[in-house]
């Protein structure tokens, strides 16, 4: 569940409240706490140096799968216990719920609410975290080595260089997460909600990624190479080519930014979006799906316009004649609508000379004026045609050979490759 930035606000600053007794409702204090965030940190503190040393012990055991295992069996026999009565001692003393806490899919245990708690550097190696929530939480640094988090939330959460290596994430959600740095080695994340997540730099070293949902993520410098995919994964846009897409000024704004502001804005920008778009296409040509790769080759390809092209009239002449009818040759259907609208032009210049010359009624200029149209396009040629005298048919003529010269093996082409890969 995404919240919005004033209910982010509410849940993070319950944490500073005080303790209330849980018979006269009174400020109390416990263990020499007296805020919530402060006792959260004193019970993490042992439970994370448990965590810990159990993950140490667990690097030794093998396979990912046994490396589990073995967190698993440390967790419900030393932090479980611990961990559950935490969340006992919390609801007791009144930990304001400020919010509603919404019903998940697939219910497995009681949601544990540490929505917008501070656990930097927490370690919860191994731990039984279905349906937890920790939407607006912090968890820079923290360890989820080998936990499993079905159906776990961590929208809007701070999972800055936080470890989830190992870990099942079954249908968790990461919606609009600060995720840079992370680490997702060796993770389950089957069905795993990224939308909108800053996943810059993080590493996804044989990360299952089967149907996740990526729309939207920031994922510059991010290890996507030895990602397992399957055909119900999704990209999407990346977050870097919106960004782009959004940075460009309006033309009246550019000329009191001085000369300067194209490399200093723009180019990082579109720069960014290339790089991703060029390892999301890499990582789908690596598993077999070429025609979804051909999708951000072509984006790519319009971020390096954007890159390379400074002078305007070049980028437009690029964008015109290379993406515009022809896609850069990854979408065969431009070409095949430029085709028809050049013989459907022309043809109208055909009939209208024959018009204006008063050479044929109107139903007849238009049959006429599309027949030489086709003719002059496909270069098939034709013999003497006393109607078509003068220098304006003429005109037409040469050009419209000239542009079927150059469109039709573009067509071709780009047909080719299409069936080639279907």
């Amino acid at each position: 569940m995404r919240y919005s930035g004033e209910q982010l606000r509410l849940l993070r600053d319950r944490w500073h409240q005080p303790l209330r007794s849980p018979d006269s409702g009174a400020a109390m204090e416990r263990d020499g706490c007296k805020t919530f965030h402060e006792l959260l940190q004193l019970r993490f503190e042992k439970i994370s140096a448990l965590a810990s040393g159990a993950c140490d012990r667990a690097v030794t055991a093998g396979s990912t799968e046994s490396c589990r295992a073995t967190l698993h069996d440390r967790w419900s026999a030393e932090c479980e216990g611990l961990f559950a009565a935490l969340m006992d001692e919390l609801q007791q003393l009144g930990l304001p719920l400020t919010i509603e806490i919404e019903a998940s899919r697939y219910e497995i245990r009681e949601p544990w609410d540490l929505r917008g708690a501070d656990l930097r550097g927490a370690a919860l190696c191994g731990a039984f975290l279905e349906n937890a929530r920790f939407e607006g939480a912090d968890l820079s640094n923290a360890r989820f080595d080998g936990t499993r988090c079905f159906e776990t939330h961590f929208e809007d959460a701070v999972c800055e260089k936080a470890s989830f290596a190992g870990a099942e994430c079954h249908f968790a959600g990461f919606q609009g997460a600060l995720c840079d740095h992370a680490l997702f080695e060796n993770a389950d994340c089957t069905m795993v909600r990224f939308d909108q997540a800053r996943l810059r730099h993080a590493r996804f070293d044989a990360a299952v990624c089967f149907a996740a949902v990526f729309d939207g993520a920031f994922m510059a410098q991010a290890s996507l190479g030895a990602m397992r995919i399957n055909h119900l994964t999704r990209f999407g846009r990346p977050g870097e080519q919106v960004e782009a897409e959004r940075s460009k000024p309006a033309r009246r704004e550019t000329s009191s930014e001085g000369e300067d502001w194209y490399i200093v804005e723009l180019f990082p920008v579109w720069l960014r979006a290339a790089e991703v778009n060029s390892q999301i296409r890499s990582l789908l040509k690596a598993h077999g799906y070429y025609l979804e790769a051909d999708e951000y080759q072509y984006l790519e390809m319009v971020c390096r316009r954007h890159v390379l092209h400074q002078n305007p009239l070049s980028e437009f002449f690029e964008w015109f004649f290379k993406d515009l009818m022809f896609g850069y040759g990854l979408k065969w259907k431009r070409p095949l609508i430029s085709v028809l609208i050049i013989i459907l032009v022309w043809g109208g210049g055909f009939a209208l000379h024959f018009r204006l010359n008063g050479l044929h009624d109107l139903f007849t200029s238009i049959g006429y004026g599309l027949y030489y149209s086709v003719i002059s396009f496909t270069t098939l040629g034709f013999g003497n045609a006393p109607d078509l005298a003068g220098a304006w048919p003429k005109l037409l003529l040469c050009s419209e050979a000239l542009l079927g010269t150059v469109l039709m093996p573009l067509f071709l082409l780009a047909y080719a490759r299409k069936i080639l890969q279907d």
